[in-house]
């Protein structure tokens, strides 16, 4: 089974409209990672989770969703603490998908900060949302480590879906950067120890002709010891 763990905060579920897309998009998902795992994929809530479910034998890894809400509406040490007993202790694959792996990051000791500022001529791909500051948005290419597993079979380089405009600008010692870009030096990590991966990108919104985000979806899940499916 796959916990698949919502990191939302409650006061961004107030917009109605967001709201009901967060649910549709949430089980598309879940249903994707049914389906590249073969395993059940259930959703919980980070304030209904609990460290002891993640334990359980039926658990093969834990995947954080991203989130919308700024850091500053949460009490990170409160709101995340079975979360961060999980990260510091389990031996089960984890992966932290854009603010879930800036999370994983900060919870361990790291920083995150905001990409810089447009400059004055800069175009910005999506000026609703954080506008003045540079973002990172669409398909776009990172540099990988070659002999980490999460990136088997890629050569050196990925074309993956980028969403935000926050990134962790420093690690702790338990953590190391796999992944990287002009833009964002910490595009994915690893804990030095465990399968405790982050990645910045969204590799769960891939297209037909960008399946770099579904075969490293593959790599993980391989990681727990279930079999893989091929992409299609």
């Amino acid at each position: 089974m796959i916990i698949f763990l919502d990191i939302e905060h409650p006061k961004a579920l107030e917009d109605l409209s967001y709201r009901d897309a967060r649910v549709q998009t949430m089980e598309q998902r879940r249903r994707l990672f049914e389906d590249l795992s073969g395993e059940a994929c259930h959703i919980r809530h980070y304030s209904e989770f609990h460290r002891e479910e993640s334990a359980a034998p039926a658990v093969s890894a834990v995947v954080t969703s991203g989130n919308r809400s700024l850091w500053e509406d949460y009490d990170l040490d409160r709101d995340f603490a079975e979360f961060a007993a999980v990260i510091r202790e389990t031996e089960k694959p984890v992966l932290g998908i854009c603010g879930g792996h800036q999370l994983i990051g900060m919870l361990l000791g790291g920083k995150a900060e905001p990409l810089r500022p447009l400059a004055p001529s800069e175009p910005d791909p999506n000026p609703s949302y954080a506008p003045g500051v540079l973002k990172e948005w669409g398909f776009s290419e990172v540099h990988c480590a070659l002999a980490d597993p999460l990136f088997a079979g890629f050569n050196g380089k990925a074309v993956v879906n980028q969403m935000h405009f926050w990134h962790l600008t420093q690690l702790p010692d338990m953590l190391t950067a796999i992944a990287s870009n002009h833009n964002c030096p910490v595009q994915a990590l690893r804990h030095r120890a465990r399968p405790t991966y982050g990645v910045q990108f969204h590799p769960e919104f891939y297209d037909a002709q960008h399946l770099d985000g579904r075969k490293l979806l593959q790599n993980f899940f391989s990681l727990g010891g279930k079999p893989r499916r091929e992409s299609t």
